[in-house]
């Protein structure tokens, strides 16, 4: 299982997310972390530092969303796959 508020890398939190259907990829102020509820980004569940977070916010699987609740944070979910 996946232990909470530890740094991780790209691969591992890929999947989290995926094995995760709710949880996210979240950004503030150069600060990266996974949060297991989307709808809750302030969670956090998993770091993430800058390198790491880059290569999981470009991964095809990701999809940003726009205009969340949160001015200034930007948050990535799993892609809806059909």
């Amino acid at each position: 299982m996946f232990d909470a508020g530890r740094k991780t890398d790209a691969e591992y939190a890929i999947e989290y997310i995926q094995e995760n259907p709710e949880a996210g990829l979240c950004c503030e102020d150069r600060r990266w972390w996974i949060t297991p509820n989307a709808n809750e980004t302030d969670q956090e569940v998993l770091f993430l530092d800058a390198i790491e977070a880059e290569r999981l916010k470009d991964d095809a699987r990701l999809q940003v969303v726009p205009d969340i609740a949160h001015p200034g944070r930007t948050l990535w979910i799993m892609r809806k796959m059909t």
